[in-house]
Parts: structure tokens; C-alpha cells; sequence
């Protein structure tokens, strides 16, 4: 029997509290962490630092391999045998995207971002926990525990592991090898955690004996299943690579012309900023699969209440942002290593960006949720990264212009989003009246 997934609004209610104390926790994280460790390594170190991490988060999106999008729509409304064919196809997947991944890591870690006196063992140091790190990030079963409408229990667990990151960061995060070294530590935990849930319950559910099972299956790993993984997950990785474009690469991309005191502004900023926006992620990714459950009771249906979270969405990035505006006189007598006059005017423009992600996600995740508008969806996110790319690498020649930058290619993606649904719907009328 199809599984169906929990979706009555008092689940809903339920779920937030413990979904965003770990939020809390994670939002916590770089606005008491960043500022200490930029202190403590000062803001050139600390934009090879942001360097590494940025290319560590795009080099891990190919390891996610687009499953987050694309398993999750399938998993909603699968039964157990179904999620667990899932599973093992996005877990060899993985195992075999995580070999180009960690040689890419290893070249950019040892070639790319090296800094200006670092010795030959460092430099291969911290290349290795580039690897280590961009593959990790990758790993989290995020789609199963989504689409099973679990992340309100799986909330401890990150509660848990980011609190312990949090307070092990502050103490002994003192170098760029140490912070990667936690950064990997963290995030291995929650992979490997959130994966030994996924294979217990669907081992139960299915009454699959671990050593079961046709050749080359062992558990999750599948040999069988490598290449229907990498074809599940393959259109929406595109789309996750080029989404990085107008958000995470942009520092990436115009280091070419940026000092590293600049890009330690910019990434420091960029940073705060992230972390209030990704306080909606929890709400998000309980909402997603409701948003999916609605289609077969009509688009509409599920449109509607995708734009009633997008109007909610739209008034808190309001607030947070005022906030922050109010509260910046009280917060830059504690950011004096990050030049608090250099950065406020970064932060200011990327401040932007709360109103409109908070407001325009639930509405993305309408469009991909409905099967109707993939072709759209993609078009939006590429030109929102021809936006952020192009911008970056010709007039990123500062970090508050990186930051408007980010901003332009935020509305681009909206613009072109409603611009490529108004197509496809003048398409489908063209063709059913011929």
C-alpha cells in the first residue's frame, strides 16, 4: 500500500518547536563563531578560510547529487520497499560521486587556495580536510527523513551534534586546519547518524535481512542501483550546481580581483546573513512535502497554500531585517577585528535578501513540487547563475558590490521563474487548442 505522509496541521504545530530549537542552534552558530574566529585569525587568513569552505559547499552539492530535490518529490508518497529501493540508489550514488569530488577537493585545496606563506605539509593538510570535508557535507539523508515527515525527531539529534559543534569551535577552533577539522567531525555525525536511522527503519519496515538480498547488494550499498541513482538525481544536479552560483560560488568566482580582506568582509557578512535566511530551512522542509500532498487535490490547492507561507515567509525576512538594522549598534562594538565601518554596508545590501528567499522559497518548492514546471524551474536557477556569475567575475570589484551582485541575482531567479510559468502555461493552452 502507498505510503502516505503526516500532514494534518496539528502535526505541523508539533513539529516546529523541536525543529527550530536546532535551528536556533545552527543560526546561533556563525553569528557567535565567525566573529570570534575572524578575531582570531584576522580577516585575510579568514578569507582563505571562507574560501575553503566555500569551495568545500560547491564541491559537496555534487555528492548530494540533486537527491534532495528529486528523492524527497518520490519518497513522499512511496511505501517502504519503494523508500528503500530510494535509499540504496541515492547511497551508491554517492559513494561513487564522493571519488571525483575528493580528487577535485584535493586540487583546490593544494593548487587553488593556498595561502601566501603556508609551508608544503599545511598546505597538503588542509587540502585533505577539504576532501574530507566536501564529501561529508554531501551525505546527510535529509530527503528520507523530509519526505517521512521525521525531522521534528531528528531535531535532537542535530540539537545535539550543533551544540557540541558550537561550544567545541569556541574553544578550539584557533587555526584554519582546526575549524575545517570540527566543520568535518560535525558533519560526518549527522551523515552517518541520519543514514543508520534511514537503513533500521526500512530494514524493519521491509523485513530485509542485512546479507539479503540479489547480488551486489550489501545493506545500502547496491552496485545495481548506481546508474537509476545517478539518473534520479541527475536532472536536478545541474540545477543545484548552478543554483550555488548567485549564493555560495560568488566569492569563489571573483577572488581573481578581491583581496583577501575584502573577500573575509564579504564572506563574514555573507555568512550572518545566510544563517538568518537558512532559519526558514526547518520550515521549509516541513512544508515542502504538505505543499507535495496538496497537487492531488488540484494545483491550485497546492498553490494556494504555498502562498500563504510565501506571504508569512515575506513578513518575517521584513522583520529580521529591520532587526538587524536596529540591533547593529549594539553588535559592532563586537565585530572591531571584522572593521565594523567596512562591513555594514555589505551586510546592509545583502540584508536584502531576507524579505525576498524567505518570501520566494515556498513558492520555488511549488514549482518543483508540481511536476509542471521543471522545464521553468531550471531556466530561472541558470539565470540566476548567469546572473551571479557573470556579475561576479566583471563587477565584483568590492564586497558591498559582490553583496548587490548576490541580491540581483536573487530577483533574477524570481523574474525569470514567474517569466517561465507564464510560458509554459501559453505553451499547454497553444497546443491543446491546436
Amino acid at each position: 500500500m502507498p505510503g502516505t505522509p503526516v500532514s494534518r496541521p496539528a502535526t505541523l504545530l508539533r513539529s516546529l518547536p523541536p525543529v527550530y530549537a536546532a535551528a536556533a542552534v545552527r543560526v546561533a552558530f556563525p553569528l557567535l563563531v565567525l566573529p570570534v574566529v575572524a578575531q582570531r585569525l584576522g580577516l585575510a587568513e579568514f578569507g582563505r578560510l571562507g574560501l575553503c569552505l566555500v569551495w568545500a559547499n560547491l564541491l559537496a552539492l555534487v555528492v548530494e547529487g540533486g537527491f534532495l530535490a528529486a528523492a524527497t518529490r518520490h519518497a513522499v508518497v512511496a511505501d517502504a520497499a519503494r523508500r528503500l529501493q530510494l535509499a540504496r540508489r541515492v547511497f551508491s550514488a554517492r559513494c561513487v560521486l564522493c571519488l571525483p569530488v575528493a580528487l577535485a577537493a584535493l586540487g583546490v585545496g593544494a593548487w587553488v587556495i593556498p595561502g601566501e606563506a603556508l609551508a608544503s605539509a599545511d598546505r597538503w593538510e588542509t587540502a585533505l580536510l577539504l576532501a574530507v570535508l566536501a564529501c561529508v557535507l554531501g551525505w546527510p539523508a535529509t530527503w528520507y527523513l523530509q519526505a517521512t515527515s521525521q525531522l521534528h525527531r531528528w531535531a535532537r539529534v542535530e540539537l545535539a551534534v550543533a551544540a557540541t559543534a558550537l561550544a567545541l569551535n569556541l574553544w578550539l577552533a584557533h587555526s584554519v586546519a582546526a575549524f575545517l577539522a570540527l566543520q568535518c567531525l560535525s558533519a560526518g555525525a549527522l551523515a552517518a547518524l541520519g543514514w543508520r536511522r534511514t537503513w533500521h527503519e526500512l530494514r524493519a519496515a521491509t523485513d530485509v535481512a542485512e546479507a539479503d538480498g540479489p547480488a551486489g547488494v550489501r545493506g545500502l550499498w547496491a552496485r545495481a542501483e548506481v546508474a537509476a541513482g545517478l539518473r534520479l538525481g541527475g536532472p536536478m544536479l545541474p540545477v543545484a550546481v548552478i543554483g550555488s552560483a548567485y549564493s555560495l560560488a560568488l566569492p569563489a568566482v571573483a577572488a581573481h580581483q578581491l583581496g583577501r580582506v575584502e573577500l573575509g568582509t564579504y564572506y563574514l557578512a555573507d555568512r550572518i546573513v545566510r544563517a538568518l535566511v537558512a532559519a526558514g530551512d526547518p520550515l521549509v522542509q516541513l512544508v515542502y512535502p504538505r505543499i507535495v500532498a496538496r497537487f492531488p487535490h488540484g494545483p491550485r490547492v497546492a498553490l494556494a497554500y504555498a502562498l500563504r507561507w510565501c506571504g508569512l515567509g515575506l513578513l518575517a525576512g521584513l522583520a529580521l531585517m529591520a532587526a538587524g538594522w536596529l540591533a547593529w549598534p549594539w553588535a559592532a562594538p563586537l565585530l572591531r577585528a571584522a572593521e565594523p565601518a567596512r562591513l555594514a554596508p555589505v551586510a546592509a545590501t545583502l540584508g536584502l535578501l531576507l524579505p525576498l528567499v524567505l518570501g520566494w522559497r515556498f513558492a520555488a518548492y511549488w514549482m518543483l513540487g508540481s511536476g509542471r514546471y521543471d522545464s521553468a524551474y531550471r531556466a530561472c536557477i541558470v539565470v540566476g547563475g548567469l546572473v551571479g556569475l557573470g556579475g561576479a567575475w566583471w563587477l565584483g570589484d568590492s564586497a558591498t558590490a559582490l553583496a548587490a551582485i548576490a541580491v540581483a541575482a536573487e530577483t533574477a531567479v524570481m523574474l525569470a521563474a514567474v517569466g517561465g510559468m507564464l510560458w509554459t502555461e501559453a505553451r499547454r493552452r497553444r497546443a491543446a487548442a491546436g
